[in-house]
């Protein structure tokens, strides 16, 4: 067999396994583990953030909004904690109670 047959076939099949694994990784990311080491947001993160809804004094605030009815909440991860899909808290867990000033509220 030649060098140019053996290359071939080494690529083909590590790119194979490249494509089988790619599910696996997107769904080890998006495992409740994957987030548990995410600190809890303090009140002020960012975008007037409150971890409790009621406390806010933001003039967009009505009552009745919180984190779990918004767009963005991507479901509770432990204890009423859990993650925001806004880029601004990608690195932290938001109170299912808290608010932000880009609260959106699901339809």
């Amino acid at each position: 067999m030649s060098e140019i047959n053996k290359s071939r076939r080494v690529f083909l099949r590590a790119a194979a396994m490249g494509v089988v694994a790619v599910p696996f990784a997107k769904v080890a990311l998006h495992t409740p583990m994957a987030h548990a080491s995410l600190p809890q947001a303090a009140d002020g993160h960012a975008l007037d953030y409150v971890n409790n809804g009621a406390d806010s004094s933001h003039a967009r605030y009505q009552a009745g909004q919180k984190c779990d009815g918004c767009v963005f909440w991507a479901g509770e991860e432990a204890d009423g904690w859990g993650k925001c899909r806004h880029p601004s808290f990608a690195n932290v867990l938001v109170n299912a109670e808290g608010w932000c000033s880009v609260f959106v509220p699901r339809s």
